[in-house]
């Protein structure tokens, strides 16, 4: 392609973000093709987002979505080429209906026949897409037309008199005692993307307490929005400015943005106007990966809840808990924020839980312990499974399938907890997919429910080590290896020191508040919407601070029915194990309130009561016919 004699449409992609990740594409094919007449196809949104745009020499609008009908709007231009920045069927059809010579795109969504030029996006094996910047997608085409895009900076720029605009509708923001910072709580994609209001609420405080800082909340003009800040506002101990009290247009934004110090957003087109615009970003990512909209922008911090179920790219969460967004907690915004505005950034990427990486074939290990391990010759599947080091910490009544292996490794030694599945029953394989209504190896069940707990609040072993190898359907093997509890022993072993001896006024003080700490430790749990299926105390840990730690997760799940009757189980679990030596009527009442969460017991509380109580009995009933007397009962 020349660039004399020709006319050239450029059909922008329709949301706001990708609209601004393709500036870079935009620009380098303006460069390739200066003498060429150049119109932009695009919305009014994306039209005042790039305006004004050195890029163009026209806009056009598309006017409805009937492919037919913009053909025939099209065909009244001379247009000799067609880039398509737009992914869709009717895009392509639109212009193959137009008679434009030339078409170039991507060929996906069946639009292969209508283009003359067609890029193909790369495919993961099994065909989805493979995860890489829409920067760089976009590039490809500019590429192909023979345009240099070594450059990746987005661009946008700032028409002066919305300038003039924002200072009669917002004149507190020209003048600031501290830094300007605008939040973005919001996100056209859906919910999903969207950091719980009260964090946004506790970090504007922060922001304010330190840095005298001045907080505008920046919202679309929407019901849901509108509702997001105005919940961020109440929360606040301090006075925040919400553009839902005080609108702006697109254009005023952009000059809004272009005064922020600070930017801290959801994953959604703001996000991409900030860094446009060349300011400091701290950009929170759950449900979507962050390689598809990877910039190299050297002023931004990701901030990503890599939890087991991320990235989901699903616009609501179909768990109870939310937990890759939740997974952020306020002190690690708050300290990118700090790093940014001291000019001091030292990460690009913070993870919330940290990545275990592939060594060997389906051997992935925390890189902290990996010389550990290897000095213990842990270095791949096989070896793991003919390690015969350590203390042997099989029971009798486990299934031959599983052992346990205690072994220290490392200078100075740490303890490690090494699981084995070797071979398991097709029919647990099954019964298990059932139960978590997904594929997984059972050592893979029990990772993700820690990690997930985890990221909840909800304290578990940390696994350093984990790996699994399928046969054609069913897994052969698989294994984890968790790290010792620090400081810490099963309830079963050791109870606090309230519990020993005669009772004196202070014991009896802080065992009731014991027993209400471990109490509302069982409800965060089951609020997470899991059940253990094996809550016996031997599987809580204590720790002299006060934390408790839950362990031996391999049959942790979140049942779709029937929640109520697994919580009873649970909760019939630790009344069996917890000794009447120990634990008295009046602490086991105690327990229950505190798990009901009520300062008194309703009618409901009661049957609940009652139901726990009957399923302990049952199981002290088996115990005597082999001879044994239930813990409860001595």
């Amino acid at each position: 392609m020349q660039n004399t004699e020709h006319e050239i449409l450029l059909w922008l992609p329709s949301p706001l973000g990708d609209a601004i990740l393709c500036t870079p594409a935009l620009r380098a094919v303006r460069r390739r093709f200066a003498s060429a007449k150049i119109s932009f196809l695009a919305d009014a949104v994306v039209r005042d987002a790039l305006s004004p745009c050195p890029f163009n020499d026209a806009w056009l609008s598309p006017a409805g979505k009937n492919p037919v009908a913009i053909a025939g709007r099209l065909r009244k231009h001379r247009f000799t080429h067609a880039i398509l920045l737009k992914n869709s069927f009717g895009s392509a059809l639109a212009v193959f209906l137009a008679r434009i010579p030339e078409r170039i795109g991507y060929a996906r969504q069946g639009r292969y026949p209508f283009l003359t030029e067609r890029l193909y996006p790369p495919k993961l094996p099994g065909g989805r897409f493979k995860p890489g910047s829409m920067v760089d997608y976009y590039l490809a085409i500019a590429s192909r037309l023979g345009a240099d895009t070594t450059d990746r900076t987005l661009e946008l720029a700032v028409e002066p008199g919305h300038d003039r605009t924002l200072a009669g509708t917002l004149p507190e923001v020209l003048e600031t005692p501290g830094p300007l910072v605008i939040l973005v709580p919001g996100g056209a994609f859906g919910r999903s993307k969207c950091w719980p209001s009260e964090r946004f609420s506790r970090t504007a405080d922060w922001l304010i307490d330190n840095y005298k800082a001045t907080v505008v909340i920046s919202v679309a003009p929407n019901a849901l929005e509108r509702k997001i800040a105005a919940q961020i506002s109440a929360s606040s101990t301090h006075v925040l400015i919400s553009l839902a009290d005080k609108p702006l247009d697109l254009g005023e934004l952009k000059s809004l943005f272009a005064r922020a110090d600070l930017v801290i957003t959801n994953d959604t087109g703001p996000r991409h106007i900030a860094i446009a615009l060349r300011r400091k970003v701290v950009t929170l990512f759950g449900p979507n990966d962050p390689a598809w909209t990877d910039t190299g922008y050297q002023n931004e911090i990701q901030i990503v809840g890599n939890v087991p179920c991320a990235p989901c790219a699903r616009p609501r969460c179909r768990r109870p808990d939310h937990i890759c967004m939740r997974s952020i907690t306020v002190e690690m915004v708050c300290r990118a924020a700090a790093e940014l505005l001291e000019n001091d950034r030292t990460k690009a990427v913070i993870k919330v839980g940290r990545e275990l990486v592939e060594t060997s074939e389906s051997f992935f290990v925390d890189p902290d312990h990996q010389a550990a391990l290897r000095e213990s010759g842990l270095t791949s599947l096989d070896s793991v499974f003919s390690f015969n080091a350590g203390r042997d910490l099989t029971k009798s009544n486990l299934a031959r399938f599983r052992d346990r292996v205690q072994f220290d490794a490392g200078t100075p030694p740490t303890t490690f907890f090494l699981k084995r599945y070797d071979r398991p029953p097709f029919r647990l394989q099954v019964k298990s997919w059932l139960a978590h209504g997904r594929r997984k190896s059972c050592a893979s069940f029990e990772v993700e429910a820690a990690a997930e707990l985890a990221a909840t609040g909800i304290n578990t072993p940390k696994v350093i080590c984990r790996g699994r190898q399928w046969g054609r359907l069913f897994e052969r093997r698989s294994f984890l290896i968790t790290e010792r509890i620090p400081d810490a022993e099963s309830l079963e072993m050791r109870l606090p020191d309230c519990f020993d001896g005669p009772p004196t006024v202070a014991k009896l003080r802080a065992r009731r508040e014991f027993i209400s700490h471990l109490a509302a430790f069982v409800r965060r749990f089951h609020d997470t919407g899991f059940r253990h299926r094996d809550l016996y105390l031997c599987h809580i840990f204590h720790s002299p601070t006060g934390q408790f730690c839950l362990i031996d997760l391999a049959r942790a799940f979140r049942p779709r029915l029937r929640q109520k009757r697994f919580a009873i189980k649970d909760i019939a679990q630790l009344h069996y194990s917890a000794p009447a030596t120990d634990f008295s009527r009046t602490d086991r009442l105690r327990f229950y309130i505190g798990y009901a969460g009520r300062t008194k017991l309703t009618q409901d509380d009661k049957r609940f009561i009652r139901r726990v109580t009957a399923r302990a009995a049952t199981m002290a009933r088996r115990d005597a016919k082999h001879g044994r007397t239930a813990p409860f009962q001595r």
